[in-house]
């Protein structure tokens, strides 16, 4: 397995497409291209995106199938912001479809975690929500509607614990912290595949899911996958990488809770994790539940035991 890789689109009415694309975008840079489809064999499968590396001369960009939430994202948020972004060149509407095109960032994954990732991931991170940061959740002073989805969805997800007493209470906590938690600029998928360790700094790369959320989200996301057994996901993740990047976060944010809230912040979000990806299987007894399932499920249960003795309790 090769993880992310390009493969040479040579196929003349599909070059001839992105030609036309791209010249309602950059004009300037249809001659002379080399385009290049990103495929992902990372989890055992050729996983094929909407995602093109586009070669002009010396110049490359991407150049990638975008939905209205992330074009919105990126120019009420992110453009000349100086955040650890790809910068934004433009985009278009083709028939039905939207196509943006973002600054190339060259550099690596973070699926194998280290030190240097954890310190990188916590100052970038930290920086995009200190930028946007809410203690208040009142009407007035709200960015977008990106919540309200969350919430819906949030709400849905907690029916599928029904018949599952102990992570249902758990989960209630995480529920009613929410409507409370201070938000911020989150990216809303931030995983290691969707960031890039450039030269420069650590970059966050996918903003389709992204808007002004609970800070803990993003957090919580980035270290509730991956072990150093690359299971269930093929990512490297240690416990003392969680502990640096999640410290490092802390210490580098301007506005803040105090620590011992920050932790439960983390936790609860974390809880939130572990029930998305056993989700399914839990509204439907028919579904497998294979070794990923009982990862997450044992993660999840250990979560609920410390939030079911209340935060009182927890030792940071």
């Amino acid at each position: 397995m090769r993880g992310l890789y390009t493969e040479k689109i040579t196929d003349d009415n599909k070059i001839d497409m992105f030609k036309s694309i791209l010249g309602k975008i950059k004009p300037e840079i249809t001659e002379k291209l080399d385009i290049e489809q990103f495929h992902d064999d990372g989890e055992g499968e050729d996983r094929i995106y909407n995602v093109y590396k586009i070669i002009a001369g010396e110049e490359k960009y991407i150049l990638k199938k975008s939905e209205d939430n992330e074009i919105k994202v990126y120019e009420k948020f992110l453009l000349y912001k100086n955040l650890p972004v790809p910068k934004l060149e433009g985009w278009t509407c083709v028939g039905n479809t939207k196509w943006i095109l973002i600054e190339y960032i060259k550099g690596q994954d973070l699926r194998n975690f280290n030190e240097g990732m954890a310190h990188g991931c916590a100052e970038s991170l930290a920086k995009i929500f200190n930028t946007y940061w809410q203690e208040s959740n009142f009407e007035g002073n709200k960015l977008d509607n990106r919540f309200e989805r969350y919430w819906t969805r949030i709400n849905k997800r907690a029916q599928c614990l029904k018949n599952e007493p102990k992570l249902s209470s758990a989960y209630k906590a995480f529920l009613d912290r929410q409507l409370v938690c201070p938000r911020t600029l989150c990216n809303g998928d931030f995983l290691q595949f969707n960031v890039i360790e450039s030269k420069e700094s650590i970059v966050l790369i996918d903003w389709a899911f992204a808007g002004i959320m609970p800070y803990s989200l993003d957090i919580a996301r980035l270290i509730s996958h991956g072990s150093e057994k690359y299971f269930p996901f093929p990512f490297y993740m240690t416990d003392e990488y969680r502990k640096i990047f999640v410290k490092g976060v802390y210490e580098r944010l301007i506005y803040k809770p105090n620590y011992k809230q920050f932790i439960w912040d983390v936790i609860l979000s974390c809880l939130n994790e572990c029930i998305e990806f056993i989700e399914r299987e839990l509204k439907d007894d028919t579904m497998e539940r294979d070794e990923g399932f009982d990862y997450y499920y044992k993660n999840a249960e250990a979560l609920a035991d410390i939030i079911l003795k209340g935060k009182e309790h927890l030792v940071v």
